[in-house]
């Protein structure tokens, strides 16, 4: 009995030092057993969850769902990782959820099978692959700027430059380069830019910041600059700078309109041509589609690029000409 209590005491030295949350839960479903990981985690005291369903832990929507997947596991019980293939989430007691890795080990014990579930927060493993994803995305966009002929540069809130393409190391007339850092020449323009900067995390959605006038210097044109807002899952948003020159005459591509503005192809494709100056009949004939197809898709094309009207996007896409 004294050795049994001994193993007893140790097995719950041993679940309490864990790292991770463990709990314990029975063949009916309900928590037995958790380490102060798991309180810390989901906000629960423990007294809150001992003998309440495992489910209390899961998104309010998935937990019908969880309870069949439970059942379909104690016919079958095997170690494994659970969801393979999928993402699973925790719900803490606040409500808010969070991205969670879990492994479950189906035990026998005196007092009947219980299965030891390991939970892991994978929250900021998450949030470091999708700002990888999102970096990558961004100076996929910038070297595609270059070979269209468009200087290009991706900033962070703070107005650190992370990447820009060599088209824009040529601006050096109307834009100072200062370590990691991108000015612009002109005093009122660039307190514009580190105004708009500054509030790409607080931006609401992923509307674009308005071409804005860089006036000519030391016998260079005028250029427009525009701030394309590239926002990962996790919050995090990137400013994608791209610089045109104005006035410039031809047009743009559709595959840059699809690149720049995160579009579908055949909205890239609508998008052009009234940016282009078409009207939806012209645009639709064009395409080969009808016209109650070109005006659905210039609905999804206005959300994704931030204006309201066909001639709003003409003007956009117009001072956005390549050179």
């Amino acid at each position: 009995m004294a050795a049994s209590r001994a193993l007893n005491d140790q097995f719950r030295m041993l679940f309490e030092a864990a790292p991770n949350g463990v709990m314990a839960v029975d063949a009916a479903g309900c928590i037995i057993l958790l380490n102060a990981q798991m309180e810390k985690m989901f906000g629960y005291s423990r007294e809150e969850l001992i003998g309440r369903p495992v489910e209390l832990l899961v998104p309010v929507s998935s937990r019908q769902r969880h309870g069949g997947l439970r059942k379909k596991f104690a016919a079958a019980p095997q170690g494994r990782p659970m969801g393979m293939g999928r993402d699973l989430v925790g719900a803490r007691k606040d409500g808010s959820e969070f991205a969670v890795e879990i492994g479950l080990n189906p035990t026998p014990t005196s007092m009947g099978d219980i299965v030891i579930a390991t939970v892991v927060d994978i929250t900021e493993r998450k949030r470091a692959v999708e700002e990888e994803n999102l970096h990558e995305h961004a100076r996929e966009t910038v070297q595609l700027c270059e070979q269209l002929g468009v200087p290009a540069a991706i900033l962070q809130h703070d107005g650190q430059m992370l990447f820009l393409n060599p088209l824009f190391e040529e601006l050096h007339s109307q834009f100072k380069f200062r370590g990691d850092r991108i000015e612009i020449a002109n005093p009122t323009a660039n307190q514009f830019l580190k105004q708009e900067l500054a509030r790409l995390d607080i931006r609401n959605g992923d509307k674009i910041v308005c071409p804005t006038l860089i006036l000519a210097a030391d016998g260079y044109p005028p250029l427009t600059f525009h701030l394309l807002p590239m926002k990962g899952s996790f919050g995090s948003t990137l400013g994608i700078l791209v610089v045109t020159t104005l006035g410039a005459a031809g047009a743009l591509s559709p595959d840059l309109v699809q690149r720049l503005f995160a579009l579908a192809p055949a909205e890239a494709r609508v998008a052009t041509l009234i940016g282009s100056g078409l009207s939806p009949r012209h645009a639709a004939a064009k395409l080969g589609i009808s016209e109650g197809t070109v005006r659905t898709t210039l609905k999804h094309v206005f959300t994704k690029v931030g204006v309201s009207r066909q001639s709003e996007l003409a003007v956009l896409l117009t001072k956005l000409t390549l050179r």
